[in-house]
C-alpha cells in the first residue's frame, strides 16, 4: 500500500512565521493554489487516491477538497492528524520564540527535540505521538490488511509529517528537528505487512 503524507498549502501564517498549531488558520490564495497544481500534476503522473484522512482544521480540510479534484474518494476527517498543540505560544512568531525566554522550553520542539519538556499548555510527546501511532495501527495498519493495493493520501501539518516520519520508520527523536516539509510538500512510505519503507520526503509537484 502506498501511504503519500503531506503539509496543507500556504497560510497567511505561514508567510509571516507565526506558529499556528492548533489555530484554525485558512489557506490563502496562494495556499489554494499549490493545492490545486499539486493535484494537477499527480494527476498527470497518473497519482490517484484510494481513500484520503485529513485533520479537521480548515487549512488541511481544504487542501484535502483540492487534492481530491481528480481522485473522488471518500475523505474522512481524523483528529488525531491534527497539528501539535504549541499552547500559550500559538500566534508567537519564530522570531520572538527564539528570544523570549518565556518559550525557551518550547523552542527546543525545533531546534532541540531531545531537550524539550512541554509546558504553558503545550502536548507532550506522549500524547502528540502517542495519537499519532494511534491513527497508524488503528486505521492504516488495518487498512493494509484489507486491501494492500491502495494508495493513501494524508493531508494534516507539519508537525504531524514530522511525526508520522519518526513513529513509522522508528526514527530518533534527534531527526525530529532535521526535517523541513514546505506546504503541500509530498512525502510516500509503502506498508507491506505491517511495515513502513520511506520512498521519499518533501517533494513539491509544484
Amino acid at each position: 500500500m502506498n501511504v503519500y503524507f503531506m503539509r496543507h498549502g500556504e497560510t497567511d501564517w505561514n508567510t509571516i512565521k507565526r506558529l499556528q498549531g492548533t489555530t484554525d488558520i485558512p489557506l490563502n490564495k496562494n495556499g489554494e493554489e499549490l493545492a490545486k497544481v499539486t493535484a494537477a500534476n499527480m494527476e498527470k503522473d497518473g497519482i490517484k487516491f484510494d481513500v484520503i484522512y485529513s485533520s479537521p482544521l480548515v487549512r488541511a480540510l481544504k487542501t484535502a477538497e483540492y487534492m481530491n479534484e481528480y481522485s473522488k474518494a471518500p475523505v474522512i476527517v481524523d483528529k488525531r492528524i491534527r497539528e501539535y498543540c504549541f499552547g500559550q505560544a500559538e500566534g508567537v512568531t519564530f522570531d520572538e520564540l527564539k528570544v523570549n525566554p518565556k518559550f525557551v522550553n518550547l523552542r527546543n520542539w525545533f531546534l532541540d527535540p531531545e531537550n524539550f519538556v512541554a509546558e504553558l499548555g503545550a502536548e507532550s510527546y506522549d500524547e502528540f505521538f502517542g495519537r499519532l501511532s494511534s491513527f497508524l495501527n488503528e486505521v492504516l495498519i488495518p487498512l493494509e490488511k484489507e486491501n494492500s493495493n491502495q494508495n493513501v493520501l494524508i493531508v494534516c501539518h507539519g508537525g504531524v509529517v514530522r511525526g508520522l516520519l519518526k513513529v513509522m520508520l522508528d526514527w530518533d527523536i534527534s531527526r525530529f528537528a532535521e526535517t523541513k516539509i514546505p506546504n503541500c510538500g509530498i512525502n510516500l512510505c509503502t506498508l507491506h505487512d505491517g511495515k513502513f519503507e520511506l520512498e521519499f520526503t518533501a517533494k513539491k509537484y509544484y
